[in-house]
């Protein structure tokens, strides 16, 4: 017989803050891991003093429902650098995030994948501006409901794609699209920071793949060794109907 000793970990602070581009409230929400051995459940972190920074601005959030703090008259803008500080528990996490520009998403469509047992993958086409990093995320909801997939978070940055016309397949492959379903994609511009905590993790929680890395937390953008992340991005959305 095997015996293998899973030592605890002291919890640490798991934050996620954005910002976008269209009309506020935004959200700060705070929790607390757990260990190991304890049940998946990640409590609620309340009475923390939360504010965010930006356009001259600093706005104090109240603590909606519990460890969900929200803005009151703080505005997003592209552009913009945004400051998220937290002071909780002794400790005091900061994090700061630049708005990028939007990328227009021009329009949407659907491919059916034979070699996904005839699955239905939304495409986004948008024309990537040349001469700067770019870095997208995409979220998809079907009839209004967002659904998740075995690849985790979509993301894709134009290292390779500068300035060209892009036709991105999302090959998602536990998706359940059917005809009479309206499909809706949304794309967010985020920064590389970002970019780069949502490409990790989607290895550490894409399933099924020979070619994931060893297990690990994602680079957050947040100091003091707090989980989670901090991001100011534009967003925009397209629907198609499926037929």
């Amino acid at each position: 017989m095997i015996h293998v000793s899973l030592k605890n970990a002291a919890p640490r602070i798991v934050i996620t803050g954005e910002v976008t581009n269209l009309p506020g409230p935004y959200t700060v929400s705070i929790s607390s891991t757990v260990n190991y051995t304890a049940a998946n459940i990640f409590p609620s972190v309340s009475g923390a003093l939360v504010s965010i920074n930006g356009n001259g601005i600093t706005d104090t959030l109240t603590e909606t429902t519990p460890g969900t703090y929200t803005t009151h008259s703080l505005k997003g803008v592209p552009g913009s650098l945004y400051s998220l500080y937290v002071s909780t528990g002794g400790q005091v996490y900061t994090s700061s995030c630049t708005m990028p520009q939007p990328v227009p998403l021009d329009s949407i469509g659907y491919s059916t994948s034979i070699r996904s047992n005839n699955r239905i993958n939304a495409i986004a086409y948008f024309k990537d501006p040349p001469g700067r990093a770019n870095y997208y995320q995409f979220i998809e909801y079907n009839n209004g409901i967002q659904f998740q997939n075995d690849r985790g978070v979509t993301v894709f940055e134009d290292r390779l794609s500068d300035g060209k016309s892009i036709k991105l397949t999302l090959d998602d492959d536990s998706t359940d699209i059917n005809n009479g379903d309206t499909l809706t994609l949304q794309m967010n511009c985020i920064d590389e920071k970002v970019y780069n905590y949502l490409f990790t993790l989607n290895l550490i929680t894409r399933q099924n793949s020979f070619q994931s890395p060893t297990p690990d937390n994602p680079t957050s953008n947040i100091s003091n060794n707090a989980l989670g992340y901090f991001s100011a991005n534009t967003v925009q959305s397209k629907s198609v109907f499926v037929h």
